[in-house]
């Protein structure tokens, strides 16, 4: 081990001669070494052997620069819709909840509350989207480490977002309900969905940010909030009427792509018959 941390700290010296590779970045780019040379030692390589092999599928210095310049330059498709999607909700939504006040059937507390924990609910459906697009995609084909980060800064940026909005759609509520029956917590099924969307949020965003987790785990993470979401959301609302087949089928849904993210990379691609052999004439 003392040996590979010397090879690694040579090879950051070489690095740190690219542009666009902060400290941030070559972090990332040796913990993903360290999991490549693991494996590899794992499979029957020497260290020497191991470390070599990480870094050639790596790639060098100036290749992962231009990796990253052409990350810079390109949006995966996926991410582009997502974001699409959640501004155009925050428009809409903002619409019809003024057109609503203006009609008195709801106060300004109430809309904002509405208001902020409707995107935070589906924000976290989005990056749970972006994972079950992660997975659909690696069936047939891996991701780059520069690619899989660009990904995972997204879904922290995403879940971030998710997280603020909740936890203030969830404290306004808790102010409303104070104002309108003299409480501010009552445990029933709403509430008790939108603590526990709060909870995965941060759990989310830890596993992400302190677990240093791959962005398989953290895509596959990201499709288990789908379901989290659900049960919370739709699930509290449903919550005795016995209508649920629906949430069955999505948690069902998701339930089958995070099992699919346990899956190695490219399963699904076609694989290219070997030519026919023929007998030569003698």
């Amino acid at each position: 081990m003392h040996k590979l941390d010397q090879l690694l700290a040579e090879w950051r010296r070489n690095m740190k001669t690219a542009p666009r590779l902060g400290r941030e970045t070559l972090d990332e780019l040796e913990n993903h070494l360290r999991e490549n040379v693991d494996h590899f030692v794992r499979s029957g390589m020497t260290e020497a052997e191991a470390f070599r092999r990480a870094v050639t599928e790596l790639g060098t210095a100036p290749r992962i620069a231009s990796e990253f310049q052409k990350l810079d330059e390109s949006t995966w498709l996926p991410v582009k819709v997502i974001i699409g999607i959640g501004v155009t909700e925050a428009l809409a939504l903002t619409f019809l909840l003024i057109a609503r006040m203006d009609a008195g059937r709801l106060t300004f507390l109430l809309a904002t509350h509405v208001f902020m924990i409707t995107l935070g609910y589906t924000t976290t459906f989005l990056v749970g989207a972006l994972g079950i697009c992660f997975v659909g995609q690696r069936c047939f084909s891996d991701f780059t480490p520069l690619r899989e980060r660009s990904l995972t800064r997204v879904t922290f940026i995403l879940g971030c977002v998710a997280a603020g909005l909740s936890a203030v759609g969830v404290i306004l509520g808790m102010v409303w309900a104070k104002a309108e029956w003299g409480r501010y917590w009552a445990w029933d099924a709403k509430e008790i969905g939108g603590l526990s969307v709060v909870v995965w949020q941060a759990f989310f965003l830890s596993f992400h940010r302190f677990a240093g987790g791959s962005a398989r785990g953290v895509f596959g993470l990201s499709v288990l909030g789908n379901i989290v979401v659900s049960l919370s959301w739709f699930g509290a609302n449903n919550y005795g009427t016995g209508n649920h087949s629906l949430l069955l089928a999505t948690v069902a849904f998701n339930v089958v792509f995070f099992l699919l993210g346990f899956a190695p990379a490219g399963w699904l691609r076609p694989r290219k018959m070997p030519p026919p052999q023929t007998l030569n004439d003698e």
